[in-house]
């Protein structure tokens, strides 16, 4: 090669445009030293579609220094032996343009009207493949290719591939920046989550240890350490090899050894340590709020009037796919119109509760009279009383002292939370602002009696504050 192209090679080869991953500015650049070494009429470059059957210009230059970034584009229906011809993945030198087997489509719609007569087109290869040319053209006097000009082509064809490597790798990088960040925001979300939690959770302590009932304070913490701890572990993990595989993905971009594949496979272990920190974190918050519940927020019931004996009805029609399976049958008592102005969130809890608490401690599934009354009368102008009583084993008397508890259970073995009673206790007592009794013995059965206001005392509060 004479030295003159390999002088505009070496400038060329050395200039940072190639690595800033500005692919136009590149473009730019290798057209222009093309224009500079070969002294043509113009030089463009174009690219292939995904199908290979379309090429299109991405920029013209032309020896009046004029930029043309105009997208024209020639489609192999069109022209078959050209596209068969860039199908060898070859150099095409075509002195004279006008009659080589290669170029001779273009003669009427395009070399004679742009007098154009010889032509020479480049490869550029990437990753392996060939994904465009670089086109070359003389117009009005044929030229007769050299070697040297086609490997001075060749060589910028082959430093447009390294153009490409630094865009790629300047968008993995965008890539991955954004996934830290995403990662980041999303920790940084779950934590301020459980945060907050966990202040709802030392806020739910201290009206615990207000209450006689509630003075398991220290069950209830080793509980929630207990059952919070796994989760957040497996989010830990799962955490430390998320930066683990960020440092080795940092490592091969600074040595330039990142491959497409092994991004790929990078990218989508990190999602997947993504899925298992969120639905890990997810899981603690759930738990953290199931907790909660044992002392009641009550801005989360509405108080409303309702009637007792039918809102209990379509409660317990709604609890029908659960008690299916243990054969149970519902009675509702109700002598007279019972009504009472209240939360019938809370006392919807406080039922399902009590049924679904029957079903797993109480009754045996293969019985088939097992069965739940419900009895509901107004014991006086102020006070409402709606039983519970099932027809299973009964509860022992040493159990009735502890049956309130948070965490006592005797099912435990079997997924037993031992929340279930401890949350409608505080749900009568706390939201409802009433009492609930338990009257049991072993072989007759148990019956939970809730005694209520007919107004629930924070409407009583709320009416004085009003006067």
């Amino acid at each position: 090669m004479n030295t003159s192209l390999e002088n505009i090679l070496l400038n060329v080869s050395l200039s940072t445009v190639l690595d800033s991953g500005d692919s136009k500015a590149a473009e730019l650049l290798l057209m222009q030293a093309c224009l500079d070494g070969l002294r043509v009429a113009c030089v463009s470059l174009w690219c292939y579609n995904d199908k290979r059957d379309v090429i299109t210009r991405e920029l013209l230059l032309d020896s009046n220094q004029q930029q043309n970034n105009d997208k024209s584009s020639f489609y192999r229906d069109d022209l078959p032996t050209y596209f068969k011809a860039l199908d060898h993945q070859r150099v095409i030198r075509a002195d004279n343009a006008l009659t080589h087997p290669a170029t001779a489509e273009f003669t009427e719609n395009y070399l004679i009207p742009a007098n154009i007569v010889s032509m020479l087109d480049v490869p550029i290869r990437f990753s392996g493949e060939m994904i465009g040319i670089i086109c070359c053209e003389q117009k009005e006097h044929l030229k007769q290719w050299t070697d040297d000009e086609t490997h001075f082509v060749a060589a910028l064809a082959d430093l447009y591939g390294r153009a490409l490597t630094a865009k790629q790798k300047k968008q993995y990088q965008h890539e991955l920046e954004q996934l830290n960040l995403q990662l980041e925001q999303r920790v940084a979300e779950r934590t301020a989550q459980l945060e907050q939690h966990i202040i709802e959770l030392q806020q739910t302590q201290a009206q615990l240890v207000e209450s006689e009932k509630m003075a398991s304070l220290g069950a209830l913490v080793a509980g929630v350490a207990h059952e919070v701890n796994t989760p957040l572990g497996i989010a830990i993990t799962a955490n430390s090899h998320c930066v683990e595989l960020t440092g080795k993905l940092h490592a091969l971009l600074a040595s330039n050894t990142l491959s497409r594949s092994k991004l790929e496979q990078t990218i989508s272990a990190l999602h997947d340590s993504h899925a298992v920190i969120e639905r890990t974190l997810n899981r603690s918050a759930e738990l953290v709020v199931n907790f909660k519940k044992t002392a009641v927020d009550q801005s989360s019931f509405e108080i409303q009037t309702i009637n007792v004996a039918d809102y209990i009805h379509t409660l317990v029609s709604t609890l029908q796919p659960y008690t299916k399976a243990y054969n149970v049958k519902h009675i509702i008592r109700c002598p007279q119109p019972v009504s009472i102005t209240t939360y019938p969130g809370a006392i919807a809890q406080v039922i399902t509760n009590l049924v679904i608490n029957a079903c797993i401690h109480a009754f045996e599934q293969h019985k088939n009279d097992n069965q739940i009354i419900f009895s509901i009368k107004q014991n006086s102008k102020n006070n409402i009383e709606i039983s519970i009583e099932d027809s299973g084993k009964g509860i022992a008397k040493a159990e009735q002292k502890r049956i309130f508890e948070p965490f006592y259970t005797t099912k435990r073995s079997n997924g037993g939370s031992g929340l279930g009673l401890a949350i409608v206790y505080n749900l009568v007592a706390s939201t409802l602002g009433g009492t609930i009794n338990v009257d049991s013995a072993p072989g007759r059965g148990a019956t939970f009696t809730l005694t209520l206001p007919a107004i629930c005392p924070a409407v009583s509060k709320k009416v004085s504050s009003m006067t």
